[in-house]
């Protein structure tokens, strides 16, 4: 009984992390930096959230997207999260861009490359992706569209 409700919790932990679509940097050599975690909800809203503690700054982030989502969203349905890094987040209609790395450029190709394969891919008819966000190296929101994208 012991052995079949830890293989759920297991299952159960592996959907939720999959669900979430984290995407997390290597940080093995920046153990003594604070995380970034960002989240966007699907209407644009979104939340950053810096800590030492990862698990402290998704729970900011999603706070902080919460309280401005006006009620029920999906604010942390989708997560990035970088230690000494860049992210960037677009919002794309219904979908949402969210991408990680320690070179700014990079970060933006990816993103770019992203957009062009959810536009090809999944969404033919989607309007073009607007920049919602960015956040340098030092956890810093840089560039930030409104926090909400006015359709609720």
């Amino acid at each position: 009984m012991k052995a079949c409700s830890s293989r759920l919790l297991s299952i159960m932990a592996l959907a939720v992390g999959a669900a979430a679509h984290v995407s997390i940097a290597d940080a093995a050599d920046d153990w003594d930096q604070d995380w970034t975690v960002v989240t966007m909800a699907r209407d644009g809203s979104w939340g950053a959230g810096v800590d030492r503690h990862l698990a402290a700054a998704n729970a900011a982030a999603i706070r902080e997207c919460r309280a401005v989502s006006g009620g029920g969203s999906d604010c942390g349905a989708d997560l990035a999260a970088i230690r000494d890094g860049w992210i960037v987040g677009l919002h794309c209609d219904d979908y949402r861009i969210l991408v990680t790395g320690r070179d700014l450029k990079d970060v933006e190709v990816t993103a770019l490359n992203r957009e062009i394969d959810l536009q090809q891919i999944y969404a033919p008819d989607l309007p073009a992706c607007r920049r919602v966000l960015t956040i340098d190296a030092r956890g810093a929101v840089t560039t930030a569209g409104p926090r909400l994208s006015g359709r609720h």
